[in-house]
């Protein structure tokens, strides 16, 4: 039986793709940037697969925040 999805992954995936989006950024463009392949971003957008904390970096960096930001909202 598959494993459900932690809810914290399903929020850090949206807020990932929504952002994403606003930016006009296709996901080989995010991907590229943070060193992943399409298909890695596309399982992290879907909290599928758990984004590592230096990911998190990564990601946060690419958008021109920090990690604090990109996290806020996610846990209160």
């Amino acid at each position: 039986m598959k494993k459900p999805i932690e809810p914290v992954y399903l929020l850090l995936g949206a807020k990932v793709r929504s952002l994403r989006e606003a930016l006009g950024w296709t996901q080989d463009d995010l991907a590229k940037r943070i060193g992943h392949t399409k298909a890695n971003l596309s399982f992290f957008e879907t909290g599928q697969q758990r984004i590592a904390l230096h990911d998190v970096e990564k990601i946060a960096l690419a958008f021109g925040t920090t990690p604090k930001h990109l996290m806020k909202g996610i846990w209160t």
